[in-house]
């Protein structure tokens, strides 16, 4: 993907992403496929606290992009509920950096926080019936 190509797919994906704060810790996460992370660690990573990195982490559990470890209390993994939602997040994880600015501007640039949550969440529901 070049670096001004933006399908409208990703364009949508991008859309749904909550805040800079959960793009940040996705990204981290598909960085580092297979590794367990901590509610405490991601917070460190991100500066912020526990309870927000524990509320973001939830987000995109919910969202399929990762999933809490079992009998792990506070544990996730990287774990996109379906293929091509991790594709679209590898295609982030490469558009981001040379689109930082663009990308930021898409997601500050949404409405009232609590329908950006609900929005990220509800994201990717219609995939679930293909």
């Amino acid at each position: 993907m070049s670096s001004s190509n933006l399908s409208n797919e990703l364009r949508r994906f991008i859309n749904s992403i909550a805040s800079i704060p959960h793009l940040e810790i996705m990204l981290l996460l598909q960085q580092t496929p297979g590794q367990v992370w901590s509610v405490k660690t991601i917070a460190q990573r991100i500066y912020v606290g526990q309870a927000q990195a524990a509320g973001m982490l939830k987000d995109l559990a919910d969202a399929g992009i990762c999933q809490p470890v079992p009998n792990a209390v506070g544990d996730y993994i990287y774990a996109p509920a379906f293929v091509e939602l991790g594709q679209l997040i590898d295609q982030l994880a490469e558009y981001y950096p040379r689109n930082l600015i663009k990308v930021t501007n898409m997601i500050h640039a949404k409405s009232a926080s609590g329908q950006r949550v609900q929005m990220f969440a509800d994201a990717f529901k219609f995939h679930k019936d293909k």
